[in-house]
């Protein structure tokens, strides 16, 4: 079996450097060039070899298909593309300049990233399997190998090459994700047919899903978000339209509040929330990355407090003092010192507020934030009481900062001290 962390026995974690080696992909089946999230199978694995700076690679192609434009998905590439035989191990040892180790893929498989950077790290020949059974089957579909296990895969074959090596199965990797923040297990999968691609997709999107998250994001939106990423991520329109589709829609919150159409202007809300979830699934999904992307967590704070201000303006025409004004500032500088917690977080701890302990994990499905509030608006601004909703919204606002600034401290001061703990103890 391949070798596992300490920490658990069902985990691996990577703790050596990423070597750079020559990696080798087989795209001779038509499945390589199937289209999962938008992106033929090779194209996919190409940019994930750029993720890992892997800078060489030689493309294996049948007799049929001509050379394509790959380099454009990896602009620094040293690539090759040959014709190959059947006889795949005897056309990788024909190629020029082979390297004593290379990283082979199939990418007739939908391969999750993780995987590729484990083989990268393995100390020996290492082949990975989608499952325990799946090495009954003699097929090599990635691994890392060495010389001398590919001239004994030429000279005796599939079974004697996966014999004499390691083997690493998807259940082998820590499962934890920070992206999405919990765990995930890493996905491996053949793609042989469209039908197959289209299940790859499913599996693909729904690997995206964030975890720890506010009710709303976790239980509701994920329908929702995955449906409407499924649709579009093989059609032309990018993350980034979705953003400003969002935020047209968000514009239009904003007039509605100010306006008093509060409940139509609730129920928008949610439409903007699904959107803010489908452009994220989609940027990982079609692997379509730009700065305007990176500044969206600011564009949120904007048009949310926007929303407050216009949601003041509204109700403020409907009663006699200033109260709904006293909420609006109470609501955004609340929100603000949310915002400025969470960053402090990641700057000084490497993580967020949320996953400090399980009771921050489960405080973060009911915290105060723009999709929480805007369920509460949907109901309370449904059942007629608009003031009183966005008072206990602003409260809330308030509560949710206060807990927060104090979990930071209580972190902060509870580290302080493990350390100086280990520090005597060293002594």
């Amino acid at each position: 079996m391949f070798p596992k962390a300490k920490q658990t026995s069902h985990s691996f974690q990577v703790h050596k450097s990423i070597r750079q080696p020559l990696a080798i992909l087989n795209a001779c089946h038509p499945g390589a060039w199937e289209r999962v999230g938008g992106i033929p199978l090779t194209v996919r694995t190409l940019f994930h070899l750029k993720e890992l700076e892997i800078k060489k690679v030689v493309v294996l192609l049948s007799m049929d298909r001509t050379p394509l434009g790959l380099q454009k998905w990896h602009p620094n590439l040293e690539l090759h593309q040959m014709t190959a035989t059947e006889d795949v191990p005897a056309t990788i040892l024909s190629i020029a300049g082979l390297e004593p180790h290379f990283l082979y893929l199939d990418t007739a498989h939908l391969i999750d990233p993780r995987i590729i950077h484990a083989l990268t790290v393995a100390s020996g020949t290492t082949l990975a399997y989608t499952e325990p059974a799946d090495r009954e089957k003699q097929v090599v579909r990635a691994g890392f190998i060495k010389i001398e296990g590919l001239r004994l895969w030429a000279k005796e074959g599939k079974a004697s090459l996966i014999r004499k090596s390691k083997t690493l199965y998807p259940g082998d990797l820590d499962p934890f994700s920070p992206r999405i923040r919990g765990p995930v297990k890493p996905y491996f999968l053949e793609v042989r047919s469209r039908d197959e691609a289209r299940k790859a997709t499913r599996i693909l999107i729904r690997s995206k899903q964030k975890q720890v998250m506010d009710l709303p994001a976790q239980f509701i939106d994920p329908p929702f978000e995955n449906a409407l990423t499924l649709i579009l991520c093989n059609t032309p329109i990018t993350p980034n339209m979705v953003t400003l589709f969002g935020l047209a829609v968000a514009a239009g919150v904003a007039w509605l509040f100010w306006h008093g159409y509060f409940v139509l202007g609730a129920f928008c809300t949610f439409l903007v929330e699904i959107l803010d979830g489908v452009d994220g699934k989609l940027a990982d999904t079609k692997l379509q990355f730009t700065k305007f992307g990176q500044y969206e967590h600011i564009i949120d704070y904007i048009y949310e407090n926007s929303w407050y201000v216009c949601l003041a303006v509204g109700l403020r025409a409907t009663v006699s003092n200033n109260l709904p004004v006293l909420l609006a500032v109470l609501l955004i500088l609340s929100d603000t010192a949310d915002n400025i917690f969470y960053t402090l977080a990641g700057k000084w701890y490497g993580k967020s507020i949320d996953l400090f302990s399980p009771f921050d994990a489960a405080f973060r499905r009911i915290a105060g934030r723009r999709n929480i509030y805007g369920f509460m608006f949907i109901i309370g601004f449904s059942v007629g009481y608009p003031l009183l909703t966005f008072a206990a919204v602003a409260i809330w606002a308030a509560l949710t900062a206060s807990i927060h600034g104090f979990r930071l401290t209580r972190f902060g001061k509870t580290r302080k001290k493990a350390y100086g703990k280990r520090a005597k103890r060293a002594l």
